[in-house]
Order: C-alpha cells, then structure tokens, then sequence
C-alpha cells in the first residue's frame, strides 16, 4: 500500500481509528489529511510520514522527541492555550512490511492564517485596521513567548504557521493557534537528527529564515525571534523588510534590510521608539545582539525601556483574553551592575549542548544527550536561574547524591556565574570531576 491516504481509508492506533474524509497535501516529509475519529465523532488533522524512516539511526529519537514535545506542550496551561493540541500518535503499518509513523492534531475549521490578513490588508496601506493588526502583533508574541517558556524553538515560524481564530464571546479578539510543530527542536536538548546532511539539516522557509538557518547552525529562541521580527514589520510597518533584495541569505548575514518604523501610533505604547528599536534589533546578523521574545511582547504593550533586562515570560492564565496585557512586575533595585546577558550556554568539550533563558534545573535527563556519564547525576543536580538583580546564578539542589563542582570545589550556596566557569559532577575530596561544562553568557 503506498504511504499516500486513500479515501475513506481508516487508520487504526492504540486508542482510535480514523477515516479520512479528505487528503490535504503532500509535504517535504509527510501526508496530511483531514480525517474523522470514530470514537469521538470530531474532525482531526491527520499525519503519515515517509521521512524518517525505520531504517534511519534516530527514527526512535525521533519518535521520542514527538513525546517530549507533545508533553511539553500539553503539560503547560499557557503554552496549551496556543498552540494546536497532540491528540495521538502511533505506528501503523498499513498493510505494509515496515512501520510508518503517524501523528494526529486538532482540526482548526474556522481559522486563517496570518499570511490571508497579510495579503487582505497590504492592498489597502500600511495603517489600515491598525487596531486590528496591533491585536495580532500581540497575541503572536504572547504565544511564541509561551513557547520559548517550555524551551521549544519553533524553527519554521511563518505567517503559514500562524493561524488566528477570531473569538467568538468577543468580537475583535482572536486566539492564536501555532502549527506545524512536528519538527520544532528544544532549546535544552539537541535534535535526534542533528548532523544528518542527508535530512537537510533544521527545518525554515525562504524569506522567513534566519542567519543561523542559513549558515547551516543550530537555530535557538532568538532564530525564531529574528523571524517574529519579520512578521511583526509586515504587521505594524507595511512591508517585509528584506522585500526589496535580489539576494535573501547574503542580505541577512549583512544585516542588509530596510528599517523598520511603524505605521502609526500603538495604543498603551507610549515609548514608540523603544519598539521600533527592539524590531530592527531583532533582525541583527548576530543572534546576540536580539532581544528575547518576552521583550517584545512587553514592549507591544507599552512595557519596557532601553537596557532594561528582560524578564522570564509569566504563564498565562487560559481564563484570561489572548490580548490582555500580562500585569508588570516590580524588580528589586540591584546592589550592583546585573548581568547583561540573555541566557546561560553550557559547552562539553567545546560544543554547545545546553541554552538557558529561564530558571532550569538540569539533572540526568537533560544531561543523557551529552555523555554516558549523565549515569552519575541526580535527576535534579543543580539550578541555573536568575538572582533578584537578575545575575545568572547555580544554585545546589537538595538530595543529590553526588556534589556539583564548581571548578573543582563543592557548590554549596547560590553563586554568581562568569564566563568560563567549570561545572561539573564528582567528588570534591577525592578528586574526582565527571561531564565537566563550561559555562558561557549569551
């Protein structure tokens, strides 16, 4: 039987069988269709794929990176909100000698994608229904900010992607459902399919890629930010900002781009300046030089100013409208000069292995990927995560049963992180230090 969905084919898992209603399209790795679950009489979004394969040395990585990510999606009330839901997955055989795997979504009837308002509203100039898109601009940067919360990287972010739902208890509201997801990686925890050039390496989309795409790296939170910047300068600006090159990949590795300003005035955005900066920011060359996610979303409601350090993205509560403003929160004065820094990069022997933007606590699982000796951690080790002043910070965790090494020396209180500092798992007494990372500021 070919991979290709036949009509009125049914397809059994575990837990369901589902009857295709209607086949959708054939994308760079899989089929979709639109089918119907005979156990619960509802529409859903069905997917066989003919990459990977068994016969590849990380379709089980693969299977279980669907499991993390469906749990880190599923798990988190904030993240649930907007992204489509994991209904099922499983491996069918169809008939044939070999397993396919296949993955089920929710199907989304009534909503549009950010590429028709885009399409809608450039005929008719850059500010009209400006409240309408300031409304889009918001939600899209509460949902990724959401994301990037459970360290999920996206990697192929694009209007395509986006699909706003118009809120039916509200008019001119709209929740944001984020899509195609299958492929997105995590920030904490490398890809199974990482150094595979017969894969193609990480998943994007011409005119929405970023440097890091097209320099063959690992992209991270701020690769999807540098596309955020894109959508956002369609939005509020009136046109791509790269729209007007003859050559996209060499443009965004110069940072060749038109500069962003915005249409008109945002309502609560007092400090205007502020957020056209953050977008031309945002399309840096250098993934350094970007601001996060949460940034920008708080600069969309008038939060923020220059140099203030970025704040980890509170969850939002599902119960509360997708365009309703998260309350500011009040950060203590520093005693000293707060670190300017991002996030917190680990590197084993000179590969980077873990980012980390948001309070973490590494221990055995996160730590597997990178050696065998992950064996001698506890499943909580220690804590990064930021100081009152906002200083990166490793903390011990209670009930280890082998110490953290700091350079060589027991980690017995919070202390303050400096580049090059050696992180490590062992016995401070007798010498003994396993899985040393390097620690670096980004």
């Amino acid at each position: 039987m070919p991979i290709k969905f036949g009509a009125d084919e049914s397809v059994k898992s575990t837990i369901d069988t589902y009857v295709v209603d209607k086949v959708l399209s054939q994308g760079a790795f899989a089929h979709a269709a639109k089918a119907k679950s005979t156990t619960k009489g509802v529409n859903v979004f069905l997917k066989r794929y003919f990459s990977p394969t068994p016969a590849l040395g990380w379709y089980e990585g693969f299977v279980r990176h669907q499991q993390e990510l469906k749990r880190r999606v599923t798990s988190n009330d904030g993240v649930r909100q907007y992204c489509y839901g994991f209904v099922d997955f499983f491996e069918g055989n169809e008939g044939r000698a070999k397993k396919t795997f296949h993955q089920v979504f929710e199907f989304i009837d009534n909503g549009k994608a950010l590429t028709k308002f885009i399409e809608e509203l450039a005929p008719l100039g850059p500010t009209a229904q400006w409240d309408q898109r300031v409304r889009f601009a918001r939600v899209m940067m509460m949902g990724i900010s959401a994301l990037h919360g459970q360290r999920i990287v996206h990697t192929d972010l694009k209007p395509d992607n986006l699909l706003l739902i118009p809120n039916p208890h509200s008019p001119g509201e709209y929740h944001l459902k984020i899509i195609d997801l299958d492929w997105s990686i995590f920030s904490d925890q490398r890809a199974p399919w990482h150094g595979d050039s017969s894969h193609g390496g990480y998943v994007g989309t011409p005119m929405y890629m970023s440097p890091e795409h097209v320099a063959g790296q690992v992209p991270d939170e701020r690769s999807d930010v540098f596309t955020c910047a894109l959508m956002l300068a369609e939005l509020l600006g009136g046109d791509h900002p790269f729209a007007k090159v003859s050559n996209y990949p060499d443009a965004i590795k110069r940072g060749s781009f038109e500069r962003f300003r915005l249409g008109q005035a945002v309502p609560k955005v007092e400090n205007t300046a502020y957020l056209e900066e953050l977008v031309n920011r945002a399309l840096a060359p250098e993934a350094s030089g970007r601001p996060t996610a949460v940034e920008l979303r708080d600069a969309l409601f008038g939060r923020g100013k220059a140099g203030e350090a970025s704040r980890p993205a509170p969850v939002p509560s599902p119960a509360v409208p997708a365009v309703t403003a998260p309350a500011p929160s009040r950060a203590p004065v520093p005693t000293h000069a707060p670190s300017s820094a991002d996030g917190v990069e680990l590197t084993f022997e000179g590969r980077p292995v873990l980012r980390m933007r948001i309070d973490t606590i590494v221990g055995r699982e996160l730590l597997k990927p990178i050696s065998a000796d992950a064996q001698f951690a506890s499943e909580s080790q220690f804590r990064i995560h930021r100081s009152p002043s906002k200083d990166w910070m490793v903390s011990p965790v209670a009930g280890a049963q082998n110490e953290t090494l700091v350079d060589g020396a027991r980690l017995a209180a919070p202390t303050r992180l400096r580049p090059g500092m050696r992180l490590a798992i062992g016995n401070s007494a007798k010498g003994i230090e396993k899985l040393p990372l390097v620690v670096q500021l980004t």
